[in-house]
């Protein structure tokens, strides 16, 4: 690549990005194998719990979150439960929600110092959408909260690959070629152009459920067509959280309040409803770090 301005660079980057995609060779974070083999064992119709628990005998970690979350005020713990028992209680939902999220934030950190503090406030911000999601989920009657939680936590899980991949490619020009490399803000416009259809290759890669691709390739646009969708309730918990503290980089907050205006709409939600369950927004997603 010749030598030229950051906007050259950045579309270089792009189409980098996009070739790699296309020819399979961009390295994208895989599922563990435990994980893998107990969400296959989940997604059968005959499945059953003692079959997952001995699939997680091997991660003693996962087995402790498991337990951890069923036994929490959450899902009305009042005695300790055994793993078999605990994934009863959980379901099949919760438990998918639990492996996936799990297996998600890992993609999210990072040694490099630059790459880190962006995977973080990102890890952050995907949290936030989660459980605006999963709230507005359970306020507007939709049945499958768990995967509205799963779409808002996954919405940007392809930023991080992005980023890493921004990395190489500033070590190969600046370091090797011994040419100018973008400006921050570029790296930015770099990240937010492709990182959707990076997020897609790896929602294709874990084999994700149609409804989740949908919320990682068109949670900043709303379906008008299916106005209680999983996607419109990511769009406006992504609104929701940006708005209220939880961003990635500079907000439009005109922007971000007309599509909170549409989805309210769409969703039927009062905003007094919304102001309740975004309030304290930044606390609530910090109890959740550990």
């Amino acid at each position: 690549m010749a030598a030229g301005s950051s906007a050259a660079i950045v579309n270089w980057i792009e189409q980098s990005i996009l070739k790699r995609i296309e020819d399979d060779t961009l390295t994208l974070p895989a599922l563990p194998s435990v994980t893998l083999r107990c969400v296959e064992i989940l997604r059968s119709d005959d499945f059953s719990y003692k079959t997952v628990a001995a699939a997680l005998e091997r991660e003693p970690a996962m087995i402790a979150r498991v337990l951890r979350v069923a036994n929490s005020a959450a899902f009305a713990g009042t005695s300790k439960l055994n793993l078999q028992e605990a994934l009863t209680r959980l379901g099949q939902q919760n438990l998918r929600s639990i492996l996936l999220e799990a297996a998600a934030k890992q993609a999210f950190i990072s040694k490099d110092p630059k790459i880190a503090a962006l995977a973080r406030t990102t890890w952050e911000h995907s949290l936030a959408v989660a459980t605006l999601a999963r709230d507005l989920a359970a306020l507007t009657g939709n049945d499958n909260a768990e995967a509205a939680y799963l779409g808002g936590l996954l919405h940007d899980i392809g930023k991080p690959v992005v980023a890493m991949t921004l990395l190489e490619a500033e070590r190969q020009i600046v370091e090797i070629r011994n040419q100018k490399w973008i400006d921050s803000n570029a790296w930015g416009e770099a990240v937010n152009s492709v990182h959707r259809k990076v997020g897609l290759a790896i929602a294709e890669k874990w084999k994700l459920p149609a409804e989740i691709c949908r919320c990682i390739r068109d949670c900043s646009e709303y379906d008008n067509a299916d106005r209680g969708s999983i996607v419109n309730t990511v769009c406006l918990a992504n609104a929701v959280a940006k708005i209220n503290g939880c961003a990635v980089g500079p907000v439009d907050v005109d922007d971000q309040n007309a599509l909170i205006m549409i989805g309210r709409s769409l969703l039927g939600i009062s905003d007094d409803v919304l102001k309740k369950i975004a309030a304290q927004l930044p606390e609530r997603v910090a109890g959740l770090f550990e």
